[in-house]
C-alpha cells in the first residue's frame, strides 16, 4: 500500500524529534573515531592511497585496527566502539524507536563494565546523551592512544627501511 504524501510528511516529522543531542552526539563522534581509525590505518600500511578503494565500512576498519593493535587486542574498549557503531547505524538507518533503545541499552551495559554508571552523569544533559557522550570520549582516548602506537611503529620501520633500503619507502 502506498502512503500520502501527508502520511510521508507526518512520519517525517516525528522522526525529526530524534534528531537530537543524542543523535548529534553519536553521529559526529562516530565521525571523529573513524577519521582515528583510518589515520591508524594509513600509518600502518606503505601505500595508503589503495586504502580508499577498498571502501571499507567502520566495521572493517575496527577490526582492521583492532588485528594491528600489538598488545591491546582483546581489550574491551573495541567493543564499546563497535557499540558505538551500532548506535550510529540505528540512529541513520532504522525508524525504529526499540531499535535505538536496544542499542542504547547494549552500549550502556558495556560502558558500565569499563567505566561504572556512575561516571556517565552529566548535569543538565540527558542520561542517554551523557551516555553516549562518556563512551564516545572514552573511545576517542583509548583510538588516540592506539594512534600513537601505530604511529610509532611507522617510526620503526621507516627506520629498518633507512637502514636496509636506503629510504625507499619515502621516494
Amino acid at each position: 500500500m502506498t502512503q500520502s504524501l501527508q502520511e510521508v510528511q507526518k512520519a517525517f516529522t516525528d522522526e525529526i524529534r530524534y534528531v537530537d543531542d543524542t543523535a548529534q552526539i553519536v553521529l559526529k563522534g562516530h565521525l571523529v573515531a573513524e577519521n582515528l581509525m583510518n589515520s591508524a590505518l594509513e600509518s600502518f600500511v606503505f601505500h595508503s592511497e589503495h586504502l580508499n578503494n577498498a571502501r571499507l565500512q567502520f566495521s572493517q576498519k575496527l577490526e582492521l585496527c583492532r588485528s594491528i593493535s600489538l598488545s591491546e587486542n582483546q581489550n574491551n574498549m573495541w567493543n564499546l566502539i563497535s557499540k558505538i557503531n551500532k548506535v550510529r547505524n540505528h540512529l541513520a538507518h532504522s525508524l525504529e524507536a526499540e531499535k535505538r533503545q536496544s542499542a542504547i541499552q547494549s552500549l550502556s551495559s558495556i560502558y558500565d563494565q569499563e567505566f561504572g554508571a556512575e561516571s556517565r552523569n552529566i548535569e543538565g544533559m540527558s542520561e542517554e546523551a551523557a551516555l553516549c557522550m562518556q563512551a564516545i570520549s572514552g573511545a576517542l582516548g583509548f583510538l588516540h592512544t592506539f594512534n600513537a602506537e601505530i604511529k610509532r611503529f611507522e617510526e620503526v620501520v621507516r627506520s629498518l627501511d633507512s637502514i636496509m633500503n636506503k629510504g625507499s619507502l619515502s621516494r
